[in-house]
C-alpha cells in the first residue's frame, strides 16, 4: 500500500512539474509579447501625435473655404474691371491715332 501511495505521489509530482513548465513557457511568451507591444507603442506614439496635429486643422478648412470664395469673387471683379480698362485704353489709343492721322 505504501508503494502505491509513493507511485501515485511521484506520478502526480511529475505531472505537476510538466504542467508548471508548460505554464512557465506560456508566461514567458506572454511577457515577450507584452514587451514587443510596448516597444511598438513607443514607436507608434509620435506618429499618432503627428496625425492628431495634422487632423486638428481640418476644422479650420471651412473658414479657409469661405475666405477663398471671397478672394475668388474679388479676383473675378478685378478681372472684369481690368478688361473694361483695357477696352477703354484701346479706344483712347484708336481715337488718338485717328486725330494724328
Amino acid at each position: 500500500m505504501e508503494t502505491a501511495i509513493i507511485v501515485v505521489w511521484s506520478v502526480t509530482l511529475v505531472v505537476a512539474l510538466i504542467l508548471t513548465l508548460v505554464i512557465l513557457k506560456l508566461v514567458f511568451l506572454i511577457l515577450r509579447t507584452e514587451r514587443d507591444i510596448l516597444q511598438l507603442a513607443h514607436i507608434t506614439l509620435p506618429a499618432a501625435q503627428g496625425i492628431e496635429r495634422n487632423t486638428a486643422l481640418i476644422s479650420k478648412l471651412e473658414t479657409t473655404k469661405g475666405v477663398a470664395g471671397k478672394i475668388l469673387s474679388a479676383a473675378v471683379a478685378i478681372e472684369a474691371g481690368s478688361g473694361s480698362i483695357a477696352e477703354k485704353l484701346a479706344s483712347v489709343g484708336r481715337a488718338l491715332a485717328e486725330k494724328r492721322g
